[in-house]
């Protein structure tokens, strides 16, 4: 039977009630009940061992990963993977760590009944706030460079790159809706700049993946004129159908909203992305990575060509399959929600052993080129 090494793919680890979070008395379940069976989460040294070089690994082991750089993998995740023998990689969005020597308390900090520390925020309650483009956004508390430090040298959970802004593009000048005050938005999607309320909704997409448009300045210029940019006056504005309709008029007769970047513009920028990556690694950890986590599991072949130039050699997906030996191009991973223990164990029994190569439906996402 063909060995896979299981990847599993977690986010938050907190009790906020989303699909991207697992409590962490659930998440506790799953690292006792791995231990308790025999298995072992591994480090990342080790997992790019077998993807890089084909070494050998112990049937009963499983890689731990956590996306985005929350800071409850910080308080919650760490400190249980160390407490029942496992390891695993953070793979934090660099460009959002927080500055400086900040280092708060964990669940380990808390009293003899296991409380959380006061001096930790609350991670569970995520009450929507403003973000720099000015849209209310689910919040996210990321770690400090300092903390993500602190958990590689304690060992049991390492970190590589997930970009460095995670950010989205516009890739489409065609629109239906406008940005009003009241509307929300998840904390990944929203645009590359300020939004004046009133603008064009613009699709977006994964920003390492696609070329980008940039609007041009006449159009922020004329949304300011038009709709009242105090958040009250301008959802009272933006209520009444006949204002959207005459901003929208008014925007389609501009004669052209915007620009788009060339191929060579978009291979410039993914470059700077992967090299700004590695070189934040090695100023502020010490350390120059080989593994890199896409935004949103997704690239193409100019992003991996770039990325690979920059250094890295080993790069996570979100696509399901099989992950054998010497397989470092397209890391297969397992997304974990509420999973009992028992449940999750079942499932990394079936994911570590195949007759065969599992199916990998990739399709368009990994083959795609940039048009």
């Amino acid at each position: 039977m063909l060995f896979s090494l299981p990847v599993l793919m977690y986010h938050s680890v907190s009790r906020h009630p989303h699909r991207l979070c697992v409590a962490p008395e659930i998440f506790e379940d799953h690292c006792r009940s791995l231990a308790g069976a025999g298995w072992r989460g591994i480090s990342l040294e080790e997992a790019e061992g077998y993807f890089l070089h084909k070494r050998r690994l112990p049937r009963k082991v499983c890689l731990f990963t956590f996306d985005d750089g929350y800071l409850d993998n910080y308080a919650h995740a760490e400190p249980l993977l160390r407490r029942y023998g496992h390891c695993g990689v953070l793979f934090p969005v660099l460009g959002l760590l927080q500055d400086g020597d900040v280092q708060r308390p964990t669940a380990e900090d808390g009293g003899a009944d296991g409380a959380t520390p006061a001096r930790l925020p609350n991670l569970d309650a995520r009450a929507p706030v403003r973000n720099r483009q000015g849209l209310l956004v689910s919040p996210i508390i990321f770690c400090s460079w300092k903390e993500v430090d602190v958990m590689r040298r304690k060992g049991a959970l390492d970190s590589a790159p997930h970009s460095m802004t995670h950010g989205r593009v516009v890739t489409d000048m065609r629109f239906d809706r406008l940005y009003r005050p009241n509307d929300r938005y998840s904390f990944f999607d929203v645009p590359p700049y300020a939004v004046p309320w009133g603008f064009p909704r613009f699709p977006l997409d994964h920003g390492l993946t696609h070329r980008g448009y940039t609007p041009v300045p006449e159009l922020f210029d004329l949304v300011r004129n038009l709709v009242p940019q105090q958040p009250k006056e301008a959802q009272a504005f933006l209520s009444q159908e006949k204002n959207r309709q005459a901003v929208v008029e008014a925007v389609t007769r501009l004669p052209r909203l915007g620009v788009r970047e060339s191929r060579e513009e978009y291979r410039g920028r993914v470059a700077e992305e992967f090299a700004a990556c590695r070189e934040q690694c090695l100023a502020r950890l010490g350390y120059a990575p080989l593994s890199f986590c896409w935004p949103w599991g997704d690239y193409n072949t100019i992003a991996r060509e770039e990325a690979r130039r920059a250094g890295f050699r080993v790069f996570f997906t979100t696509y399901r399959g099989a992950n054998l030996a010497g397989r470092a191009a397209a890391v297969r991973r397992i997304a974990v929600r509420g999973h009992s223990g028992d449940a999750l164990l079942n499932l990394l029994r079936c994911a570590a052993s195949s007759l065969r190569e599992l199916p990998y439906d990739i399709g368009r996402f990994c083959h795609r080129i940039v048009d």
